[in-house]
This record gives structure tokens, C-alpha cells and sequence, in this order.
């Protein structure tokens, strides 16, 4: 850019602190590009030890949650390299990118929600969990954005969460 050109707005740096967002606000174009744009450094740390982060927290938060995950049986071997649990955080954070990605299209989103949703009620989940997975995937964005996890960023994730919570839990267990 020559010295003195005008800057377009696409052209300044997204900021991850003003004005701040609060998480009681609906979901709006600025969290959305909050979102996406900090995503995709939590991509750059690939799908599969994002995934063993992400149930790294889950299992401190509720170490109960084991239960519920047939490769979380055996202490020694889930933590390895080409374990089922990390083929199986490697599928959760891949289906998170996809939400991410497609956070600009509620309308196709929704569905894709309501079907995995649906999918969970087949796997034992019940709503607490969902509470329990939503604070792991702050702590994993928090662990993963490190300084760029500001308040305005923690907030936009927490609105996506709920919509991605609300949605999911549904009419499934009414």
C-alpha cells in the first residue's frame, strides 16, 4: 500500500478486545468474525491434539464422563498416538470447524445440529454434558488462542456455544 493511500476496512486488523461483547448479546457479523478468525489458529494446532486437549478438560471437569466413552477404558493406551480417542477428538474439532465455518448460514447449520444432537441421545449424553463439553471448549480455546483468548473472543464463542447447545439438546429430551 503506497504511504498516505486510504486503508479499506478489510484491511485493519480484526480487534479482539473493542468494543467489548457481552455473552447475553445475540450472536452478531462481528462475533462471527471473531470466531472464524481465531479458529483458525486453534486449526493450525491440528484437529488431533486440539482434540486431546479439548477431552483432556472434559475428563478433569467430570472425570465421571469416562464413562461414556468406550477408549477411555484403558488409561494407559487412550492418550496415545493414533488412539480411538484421539481419532474421535480429531472428529469432534473437525465438526466444530465445519460449524465455524458455516456460522454465516444458521439456516443449514441448524439441521446439522438437530442430527447430531439427535446422534447423542443414542450415545447416553444427557444435557448436563452438554454444560460440561461447552466449559472443556473454552478452557481448549483459552489453552490454544493463549493471549488472543480476550474477553470479547471468550464471549462470541460462548454465544456460538449456546446456540450449537440450545440446539442440539432441542426437543430430544422434552
Amino acid at each position: 500500500m503506497a504511504a498516505g493511500s486510504p486503508v479499506s476496512a478489510t484491511e485493519l486488523p480484526l480487534d479482539l478486545v473493542n468494543p467489548p461483547v457481552s455473552a447475553d448479546e445475540p450472536l452478531d457479523a462481528r462475533d462471527i468474525e471473531l470466531v472464524q478468525t481465531t479458529f483458525k489458529k486453534v486449526a493450525e494446532v491440528g484437529p488431533e491434539a486440539a482434540g486431546r486437549i479439548l477431552f483432556g478438560h472434559i475428563f478433569r471437569i467430570a472425570p465421571e464422563a469416562k464413562e461414556l466413552f468406550s477408549f477411555a477404558k484403558d488409561e494407559e493406551t487412550m492418550w496415545l498416538p493414533g488412539s480411538k480417542l484421539e481419532k474421535h477428538g480429531a472428529r469432534v474439532v473437525n465438526t466444530v470447524a465445519t460449524a465455524v465455518s458455516m456460522l454465516n448460514d444458521l439456516e443449514a447449520l441448524v439441521p446439522v445440529l438437530q442430527r447430531l444432537g439427535l446422534q447423542h441421545v443414542g450415545y447416553k449424553v444427557l444435557p448436563p454434558h452438554y454444560e460440561v463439553v461447552g466449559q472443556a471448549f473454552i478452557a481448549t480455546l483459552d489453552d490454544a488462542l493463549q493471549t488472543e483468548f480476550t474477553e470479547a473472543v471468550k464471549n462470541a464463542y460462548l454465544k456460538v456455544w449456546k446456540i450449537v447447545q440450545a440446539t442440539m439438546i432441542g426437543e430430544n429430551y422434552a
